[in-house]
């Protein structure tokens, strides 16, 4: 399970927009695949949390931040 987990999850991060690059996009879907991403503030700081869900069950769950290292 692992190993679809991390396969899917690279071609959500693929999609990530240039105007927000925290992560992935805020949600992208492929079959019964489905990864959302909820962060918050700038590229000075930020923070989110994005999740995988496989057939309305979650699978993998990430808490990040970060910003300008001053």
């Amino acid at each position: 399970m692992a190993k679809a987990v991390y396969a899917f999850l690279r071609k959500a991060l693929r999609n990530a927009g240039h105007e927000q690059p925290y992560r992935g996009p805020v949600r992208f879907a492929e079959g019964e695949w489905i990864y959302r991403n909820d962060f918050s503030g700038g590229l000075e700081w930020f923070a989110g949390e994005e999740t995988i869900a496989l057939s309305g069950k979650t699978v993998y769950r990430l808490r990040y931040s970060g910003g300008f290292i001053r």
